[in-house]
C-alpha cells in the first residue's frame, strides 16, 4: 500500500505514517497491533500530521481507552471456564461440549454426531482445550463460509480467487488484488445478516479496490441495509463470547 513510512509523535502520541497511492485523502486509523497509524495520498505535506493528529485527539484516546479495557479482560482468560455449549449463530449450528480426561498429553475433539462434540486427553489444560477447539472452529468455518460466499459471488456475478479463515484481531475481512477473500473466524459467532453484510462488503473490493462513493453505491446494490449493519459491525465484539474472545 504505502510508498515509504515512518515513525511520529504529537503529544506523547506514536503513530506510524504510511504514504498510499491508493489514498484519495488523509486518514487516521487504530489497531490493538500498530497503534496509530496515519494514511496519507502522495504529495501531502508530512508537515500537516502533527496538527491532523491533534486534531483528533479526543478520538484517539477514547479508542485507546477501549483497547486497554480489553486487553484488562483478555488478562483474565486464563480464569473463564470451558464452554459446555457453543452457539455458532454465523452458520446456525449448537454444539453440545463434553470433557473426557484421558492419560494423554494432548487433547483430541471429536464430532460424535450431529450438534455433539467430545474433546478427550489433557482437558485440565486449559490452553490446549482452548487450541483444540480453535482447529475446529476454523474447520467448520471454513466448510460453511466457504460455501456460502461462493454461493453470493456465483449468483450476484463476482469472481474469487481464494478464500480462507483466520482469526484476527481488528479486521472482520479483507480482500487483496488478486481476489482473494480472508474472513475473521469470530464472525461464525456473529448473526447471519452481519456474516452476509461482511461477505457482500469483501466481494464488492472485487471491483473496487477502495471505500469511494462507487464502491458503497455497489455494495447498496447487493444490501440496501448495508449502513445499518456497517454500523453495527463497529460493536460486533459483543457476540464473541468470553472463553474465545482472548484466545491468540
Amino acid at each position: 500500500m504505502s510508498t515509504q513510512s515512518f515513525r511520529g509523535n504529537s503529544s506523547g502520541i506514536q503513530y506510524i505514517v504510511k504514504v498510499s497511492r491508493r489514498a484519495r485523502y488523509a486518514r487516521l486509523k487504530m489497531s490493538p497491533e500498530e497503534g496509530l497509524t496515519v494514511v496519507v495520498p502522495e504529495g501531502f505535506d508530512i508537515k500537516r500530521v502533527p496538527a491532523l493528529v491533534e486534531s483528533k485527539m479526543e478520538w484517539i484516546l477514547k479508542v485507546q481507552s477501549t483497547f486497554a479495557k480489553h486487553r484488562s479482560a483478555e488478562a483474565g482468560q486464563a480464569g473463564v471456564a470451558l464452554p459446555e455449549v457453543i452457539e455458532l449463530c454465523g452458520i446456525g449450528e449448537t454444539w453440545r461440549v463434553g470433557y473426557r480426561e484421558e492419560c494423554r498429553e494432548s487433547v483430541k475433539i471429536t464430532e460424535l454426531g450431529p450438534g455433539e462434540l467430545e474433546l478427550s486427553g489433557a482437558v485440565s489444560h486449559h490452553a490446549l482445550c482452548l487450541a483444540s477447539l480453535e482447529q475446529w472452529l476454523k474447520r467448520r468455518a471454513k466448510l460453511r463460509f466457504e460455501s456460502q460466499l461462493n454461493r453470493l459471488a456465483s449468483i450476484n456475478g463476482f469472481k474469487v480467487s481464494g478464500i480462507s479463515v483466520r482469526k484476527q484481531r481488528s479486521r472482520w475481512g479483507s480482500c487483496s488484488t488478486r481476489g482473494n477473500i480472508n474472513l475473521n473466524l469470530k464472525l461464525i459467532f456473529l448473526p447471519p445478516l452481519l456474516v452476509r453484510y461482511i461477505m457482500i462488503h469483501e466481494l464488492c473490493h472485487t471491483v473496487h479496490m477502495n471505500h469511494s462513493a462507487r464502491y458503497w453505491e455497489t455494495v447498496a446494490l447487493y444490501d440496501p441495509d448495508y449502513a445499518a449493519h456497517d454500523r453495527e459491525m463497529k460493536h460486533a465484539w459483543r457476540f464473541v463470547p468470553a472463553w474465545f474472545s482472548g484466545t491468540r
